[in-house]
């Protein structure tokens, strides 16, 4: 597929207007990859931090579990946050560290998050309709 630079170039220019830390595009469509691949492989975790006392929004954050190097013959593993990239989507900062705040009640809100960010991705031309259609009924697990 062909990426749709123009959008992907007004997300990063958006992006870099409002911080003082600059993101670049081979950055954003690095965030993206390792976005839909933590998806494909199973790799991604969601962590809610709070849910308002309403009901109506949480504070969230996706996180992808990736192996790392063993040493003296143990496996690692890290916890890697899409932060920047959520922020790059325009989701809503939360006050807890490295959290979102996802709006809306009588569904599952993950699940929702995770279907938006792959039609985004979708949108700007990462993965075709048929892989998109398979990965945004991939919910994490929370934990």
């Amino acid at each position: 597929m062909k990426l749709n630079n123009n959008e992907i170039d007004a997300i990063i220019k958006k992006y870099n207007k409002k911080h003082n830390w600059n993101l670049s595009s081979e950055v954003f469509i690095n965030h993206a990859k390792r976005y839909i691949k933590a998806i494909k492989e199973g790799r991604m975790i969601c962590s809610i931090g709070s849910v308002s006392a309403s009901g109506m929004s949480r504070t969230i954050k996706f996180l992808e579990l990736d192996k790392v190097k063993t040493f003296y013959k143990k496996t690692r593993y890290s916890l890697s946050n899409f932060y920047q990239f959520f922020e790059a989507l325009e989701y809503s900062k939360a006050k807890d560290e490295g959290y979102f705040r996802i709006g809306g009640c009588g569904m599952d809100m993950i699940f929702h998050t995770n279907y938006s960010i792959i039609g985004q991705l979708g949108r700007l031309g990462f993965i075709d309709k048929e892989t998109g259609a398979k990965l945004a009924q991939q919910t994490p697990p929370i934990v």
